[in-house]
């Protein structure tokens, strides 16, 4: 039955995908593969970013070659089905565009081409064409000068013989990285860099409980001063659970060192942050690590509750090989207390760890879980099969009625939210206008040398008078200065503003729905998307991605997703308008 509403899970995935965007795309793709020419390929970029995968069209010359509008559509088909998960016809597209590229004389997406390939490969688990395609594109980098680029292809590389169970040619690659990546300022970048550092050192002492010799030893120090440089940068740009994901691989090393207090500090610490970003698979990852920690210091029935709460993460998502590590840990926590289920997981261990070992290659656990579903449908009979059909057509025509429902009402809902955010935009606006005023007053106070005028007394009692709705005022005229200064330094949280305004988080909240009978998090949402229209409107010659980042998003894509919903309208098309 589990099966059956997996495979149901998974088709109406599908279909959703494909009434929405996929049909659309797919068809204008295939039009221009039957028709390569100028009109074909705006009609597939329209399509990209009406799906939004795109803000802008990409540019096209008028004047350019049959090859060069081939290289540039299949190219970005290729991307496009990467990112919907489409590896096989992403891996179609990836091989057309690149000797179209190489042909061209486009070294940049040649060098883009071949990465995207061989990270395919990786996602299909055929790490040795992975390595063939991430030497091409490191290749390509290298000649081009840009230690950003090849520092990455170099760390592309580095993963890719990590996965093929070769530490020490990921070694030599992952060094590599570090030495370009430390030439740059590029910070996101060295924590990734520093971060793949970390995995590798530790795969290279393997997960043992005791350190053999020195070597071992300067192989778990490399690994977590690596894991501890990653979490210092993410804890600097503020990306919180990224940071708790290095805080679990320093975790590991710790505990190697047997340097256990440290090692749980950081486990309970990370553990939380990773459950609440969603990121389920690092969660089970932390919760081994945790079962780890607490058998080797003897806390038996506290490891067991650890791996349990992995086990339970591993098994749903199909990974066998950090489900095999799982089962160990049980087996071995579990012989004094529960000798008779220690002997299940054991038994369950063993063939695990035969099925990893006997893969012609070391498939990723993404290829492995969607290959699941394929190879139990290729097993049922004819007549499971027309049940199995049947069943389907039942459960798509739900679907249907259910998703006109749910159109019907998220239209209804766009209005009324549309509303009010036109509402919060006016008010903003009116509060910057009177604190401007009031800012003008201030300074003319300042210049004025002579007893206050009764006038200006009558403004004081006045303001004295309006009581807490002027307090009110002052406080929202506040926060829009403090959160429009702090938007490109990412200092704009509800914690930071209310630290500023020597408030708790609760009582900002609080008196935030007082003044505004609104949350806080929309307010300052209405105050990055005034900035947004502000620049978009003055500066029509700056970069989508640059006035994301004036405005505090991360990039461009929830920059462009956010704006929409304000406005209707993507950001480029509103500065047309």
């Amino acid at each position: 039955m589990n099966m059956y509403l997996r495979c149901i899970s998974t088709l109406l995935l599908l279909l959703q995908f494909s009434v929405l965007s996929a049909k659309s795309v797919a068809s204008s793709l295939t039009d221009f593969d039957n028709n390569p020419c100028m009109q074909n390929a705006e009609a597939f970029f329209d399509c990209l970013i009406e799906d939004e995968f795109l803000d802008e069209k990409i540019d096209l010359s008028a004047t350019a070659s049959r090859d060069s509008l081939c290289a540039t559509v299949w190219y970005w088909a290729s991307e496009y089905y990467y990112d919907t998960q489409d590896f096989r016809a992403a891996e179609r597209y990836g091989l057309q565009a690149l000797p179209l590229c190489k042909a061209v004389g486009d070294k940049t997406m040649e060098a883009d081409c071949a990465s995207l390939l061989g990270l395919i490969y990786v996602r299909l688990g055929e790490f040795d064409k992975a390595a063939v395609y991430a030497k091409q594109c490191n290749q390509l980098d290298i000649e081009s000068g840009d230690d950003n680029n090849i520092a990455s292809s170099y760390n592309t590389l580095a993963g890719i013989y990590m996965s093929m169970r070769q530490p020490d040619e990921a070694e030599r690659y992952i060094l590599k990285a570090i030495e370009h990546v430390e030439r740059t300022d590029n910070l996101p970048r060295k924590a990734v860099i520093y971060g793949m550092a970390s995995e590798v050192y530790q795969h290279k002492f393997g997960d043992s409980e005791r350190l053999r010799n020195s070597y071992d030893r300067k192989l778990v120090e490399k690994t977590l001063d690596y894991a501890t440089r990653a979490w210092e940068i993410e804890k600097q740009l503020g990306r919180d659970d990224k940071a708790a994901i290095r805080q679990t691989q320093r975790a590991a090393a710790l505990t190697v060192l047997e340097r256990y207090d440290e090692s749980e500090k950081a486990l309970l610490e990370a553990i939380p942050v990773i459950e609440a970003s969603g990121n389920y698979h690092s969660l089970g990852i932390a919760y081994n690590h945790l079962g780890d920690l607490y058998y080797v210091t003897g806390r038996n029935q506290e490891g067991a509750d650890a791996y349990y709460k992995a086990l339970d993460i591993f098994v749903r998502m199909h990974d066998i090989y950090n489900e095999s590590h799982t089962r160990k840990g049980l087996r071995e926590t579990l012989r004094g207390i529960n000798p008779e289920e220690a002997l299940l997981h054991g038994d369950r261990f063993e063939h695990l760890r035969d099925s990893i070992y006997d893969q012609e290659t070391n498939r990723n656990l993404s290829h492995y879980a969607a290959q699941y579903d394929n190879d139990f449908l290729q097993q049922i009979n004819h007549r499971q099969k027309v049940r199995y059909i049947w069943l389907i057509v039942l459960v798509i025509a739900l679907f249907c009625l259910m998703s006109l429902a749910t159109w019907l009402i998220y239209q209804s809902q766009q209005k009324k939210q549309q509303q009010h955010f036109n509402n919060l935009l006016v008010e903003v606006e009116k509060l910057r206008s009177q604190s401007r005023a009031r800012k003008n007053v201030e300074e003319a106070k300042k210049n004025i040398t002579e007893e206050p005028s009764t006038d200006t007394d009558n403004v004081t009692t006045d303001t004295d008078e309006a009581g807490t709705n002027a307090d009110s005022r002052l406080m929202l005229a506040r926060v829009i200065e403090l959160v429009s200064s702090g938007l490109p330094r990412g200092e704009f949280s509800i914690e930071h503003i209310a630290g500023a305004l020597n408030m708790s988080v609760s009582t900002f909240r609080r008196r935030m729905l007082a003044a505004t009978g609104d949350s806080p998090k929309n307010f300052i949402l209405a105050i990055q998307m005034e900035r947004a229209t502000e620049l978009l409107t003055k500066n029509p010659e700056m970069q989508i991605a640059d006035i994301a980042m004036q405005c505090g998003f991360s990039d461009a894509g929830s920059f462009t997703r956010t704006f929409r919903r304000f406005y209707g309208v993507t950001p480029s098309q509103y500065r047309e308008k």
